[in-house]
């Protein structure tokens, strides 16, 4: 009881108990501000902003199907691939990204690319893709200004590329023979 008569007396509790107010006071107000979310489900939707796993390559052999047999389109920056998934392996479309370390030499562009194509996919690309594997393979690095001219590029190939035939499977041992 000491302590605190001697802290309330400094007015060192009294400058505490201001604080405190002050962030609670801040705090409240944020829980009104847009864009800021205060229930669970508009938790839930900011958290729906990402590209989540099921929608993304993950091992080598991912890249290596979408190699095997796809249908592509090349621009400027970047070539498209497409592969068409088989039914029982789900409808939804994947997202692979492939940038060379000789086309982009710094690791903070590469992943800003990165993150600007999936982002590019999750909004704009998704659905037309449904039921394909498509991965972007960066040819060059394109200025850092220019990411609109790199969306335009991507959402142009997209269409041509499932336009194109799939040629035959390149290496493997081929088809089955019954």
């Amino acid at each position: 009881m000491a302590a605190r008569d001697a802290l309330v007396a400094d007015g060192t509790l009294t400058t505490v108990r201001n604080s405190v107010q002050r962030r609670m006071a801040t705090a409240s107000s944020a829980a009104t501000t847009p864009g800021i979310p205060t229930t669970a489900s508009e938790s839930l939707f900011v958290m729906d902003e990402s590209l989540p796993p099921r929608n993304r390559f993950h091992t080598n052999g991912d890249y290596a199907r979408a190699f095997n047999r796809q249908q592509k389109a090349a621009g400027r920056y970047v070539v498209v691939l497409i592969n068409p998934r088989s039914r029982r392996s789900g409808g939804q479309a994947r997202l692979g990204v492939m940038i060379p370390n000789k086309a982009v030499k710094t690791a903070v562009r590469r992943h800003q690319l990165k993150r600007w194509v999936r982002e590019l996919f999750r909004r704009q690309l998704k659905e037309r893709l449904n039921g394909h594997d498509a991965v972007v393979l960066f040819r060059s690095n394109p200025p850092e200004d220019s990411h609109r001219a790199l969306d335009d590029e991507i959402i142009h190939l997209v269409p041509k590329a499932l336009a194109a035939s799939a040629g035959a499977p390149r290496g493997g041992r081929g088809p089955r023979r019954s």
